[in-house]
């Protein structure tokens, strides 16, 4: 078993490669393979006002449970807003974007996605 606390676990600190203005959010890893996960990883994210992955989609599922505000995730057809408490599958290919609908709270969720898949950047959905 591991026990964390989210106020306890420090926001990974965006690569010197990536454009911050392309990754706006804060990226808490909370669960994972260094902790001894053996399947999947979860980790916790902030999204600034207005800020908002770009459109993209990835070969894996992950899921997605909103936690605090108001955000907005964009489909190929849609676009599906999000309060706390809901809960998205997201499924291997399903192009997509998150973005935070409010100019003035933060949009804060949980997302779910496979071992081995990790990356800072939200490209990894």
């Amino acid at each position: 078993m591991y026990f964390t606390d989210l106020n306890k676990t420090k926001p990974a600190e965006t690569p010197a490669e990536l454009d911050t203005k392309k990754v706006p959010v804060s990226v808490q890893w909370l669960l994972g393979e260094p902790e001894g996960a053996p399947s999947f990883e979860m980790r916790y994210l902030t999204f600034p006002p207005s800020a908002e992955t770009e459109y993209h989609s990835h070969a894996w599922e992950h899921e997605v449970f909103v936690v605090k505000g108001h955000g907005q995730l964009k489909t190929e057809d849609k676009f599906l807003e999000l309060k706390p408490n809901d809960a998205v599958l997201l499924l291997p290919g399903e192009g997509h974007q998150l973005r935070n609908s409010s100019a003035v709270e933060n949009f804060e969720i949980i997302s779910v996605v496979p071992k081995g898949t990790r990356n800072f950047s939200c490209q990894c959905g």
